[in-house]
């Protein structure tokens, strides 16, 4: 059994809304955690309403979908699922167990390999053999992977009574993949229960102080910035010695301003899925839930801010603040793609003043919508997402650029991305052909945050004629991307028609299917107008 993924680019009028029908599948089978479009036994379907322009930034979805009652909310079933931008799914496996949706995390860890959490704790699932690993790891809304040691970060709640009273505080922890525990931070170490919300959150009978929901962890500075919700609060530790080196927000000790550079007392509220996009730059999904200022609000945003730790200032540098019709007060994500959008997660099971659920949208740096993914209620069922990732299975490069150096001939230049915006630099490998002679070859790295690395080659006087010069980019395992262009020794480059390319996915499921690596295989070729991935930032 193989899974083809098609990686042409699908062309849409500006604007275009359309309707379709998303399938998720149970796969009966010797193997049940995989789930596949053969073999149904069982299917749940769910109306989607799709916004796709040639704005958005191409690629896949990766996230998990519930399923539940709209009365009680009570879910029925949850879903990880691989979707393209139309809503098509090319993978998808089924979680039981009635645990909150926050404990079903999913990323990509390198090429193959997600680390996700279901019911039972933190696993390992490399796509292509379809093994699975049980990290023996249990936590709450985000597990995180330490590259420098090879180690998990997870977050566990408890509770402490103090003059009688209960209040939930949470434990950092830190483990090797047997499940051993090497390391932990208590965040009671430097919160306190005077610091409870003044909109009194609980968690069943206890008073909830700190809700953290984000761990993130810098190899480089060897520092964790965690994200306590209901303290509106990040902090940023010191892992070795686990000493506070700074904390924003309404406890922090930054001085903070908003978009129009106003000061403000406090900058985000009750907010999820804190991620550093470069040196001192930050994303967050601002719920606005519990808005000290004004609670009737409801604007849940996407928020970047830029810090300077001299002044000590945290400046909001770009936000996206959504309709009423958005508003989420628990769950959401955020993300910097390479094409300046911003991806957002409005994910809860409703809205204000609207049937549909789950809502999952793309914006350019302007704010306008050039994709969106909205799932609305089937009969009694509704729909939620808490987090998701953009994401390519193979290395993606831009159009070339070429620049004329007069008699000493001309430079071709390429930008390279990563497969996803990754924690940690990856090693590659790359090979620039003129005319299907390799001419050069060489190691690259590709940068954390989904940032760009290039890739240059010098053509000198010999180069006459047209000639076809090619970029392979290969990731570290073995996934190759494909950019052909043709160079013109008049100095100008000319783009030729893009292939339509497919990948085979080699997904083990007891055949014996082995995992391509190192091999492009090219099963069928349609040739359509070459269209720029990328539009120039603005």
């Amino acid at each position: 059994m193989v899974l083809f993924l098609s990686l042409n680019k699908s062309k849409f009028t500006k604007r275009k809304v359309f309707s379709l029908i998303i399938f998720i599948l149970i796969f009966s089978s010797s193997n049940p955690n995989l789930s596949v479009s053969a073999g149904t036994v069982k299917t749940y379907e769910t109306t989607i309403k799709n916004v796709l322009t040639e704005e958005a930034f191409e690629g896949y979805n990766l996230f998990v979908l519930e399923r539940s009652s709209v009365q009680g909310l009570i879910p029925i079933n949850r879903t990880l699922l691989i979707t393209d931008l139309e809503g098509n799914i090319y993978l998808s496996k089924e979680f039981g167990g009635q645990a909150n949706l926050d404990f079903f995390g999913v990323e990509f860890i390198n090429s193959t390999t997600l680390l996700y959490g279901d019911q039972t704790g933190a696993k390992l699932w490399n796509i292509e053999t379809n093994v699975t690993k049980n990290l023996y790891i249990y936590g709450h809304h985000d597990y995180e992977r330490n590259y420098a040691n090879d180690t998990y970060f997870a977050i566990s709640k408890y509770i402490a009574n103090i003059e009688g009273v209960d209040y939930l505080f949470d434990i950092v922890k830190e483990y090797l993949d047997d499940g051993s525990l090497v390391w932990q931070l208590d965040t009671r170490d430097f919160t306190t229960h005077e610091q409870w919300c003044p909109y009194e959150d609980m968690v069943e009978t206890s008073r909830d102080i700190t809700h953290t929901n984000t761990v993130f962890y810098d190899e480089d500075e060897d520092a964790i910035y965690i994200n306590c919700r209901t303290i509106n609060t990040i902090y940023k530790i010191d892992h070795k010695t686990k000493d506070i080196i700074w904390s924003l927000g309404e406890y922090g000790n930054f001085t903070l301003f908003d978009i129009y550079g106003n000061e403000i007392d406090i900058m985000f509220y009750h907010a999820h899925a804190l991620e550093k996009i470069d040196d001192n730059t930050f994303i967050i999904f601002d719920n606005d839930e519990h808005n000290q200022t004004d609670n009737s609000n409801k604007q849940s945003r996407m928020l970047e801010f830029k810090i300077d730790t001299n002044r000590m200032y945290a400046n909001t540098t770009w936000e996206w603040i959504a309709p009423e019709t958005y508003f989420t007060g628990w769950w959401g994500d955020c993300d910097v793609l390479p094409n300046n959008n911003r991806l957002g997660v409005f994910g809860t099971h409703w809205h204000p003043s609207t049937s549909i659920g789950a809502r999952l949208v793309e914006v350019d740096f302007h704010g306008d919508i050039v994709w969106e993914m909205n799932f609305d209620k089937d009969g009694q069922d509704c729909f939620g997402v808490y987090k998701m990732e953009r994401f390519h299975f193979a290395p993606i490069v831009s159009n070339p650029e070429l620049h004329d150096l007069g008699d000493n001939g001309s430079l071709v230049e390429w930008d390279v991305w990563y497969n996803f915006r990754a924690k940690t630099e990856f090693q590659g490998e790359y090979f620039i052909s003129i005319d299907d002679e390799v001419v050069e070859t060489g190691i690259l790295d590709f940068p954390k945050y989904w940032l760009p690395t290039q890739i240059s080659y010098y053509l000198n006087e010999s180069f006459s004629g047209d000639h076809e010069i090619t970029l392979v980019v290969s990731d570290e395992g073995g996934h190759l991307s494909n950019e052909t262009d043709r160079y013109s020794s008049t100095g100008k480059l000319t783009f030729t028609t893009s292939p339509h390319l497919a990948l085979i996915l080699g997904l083990s499921i007891g055949l014996g299917v082995p995992t391509l690596i190192g091999i492009m295989m090219i099963i069928r070729i349609r040739f359509f107008p070459d269209k720029s991935l990328f539009k120039k930032k603005k």
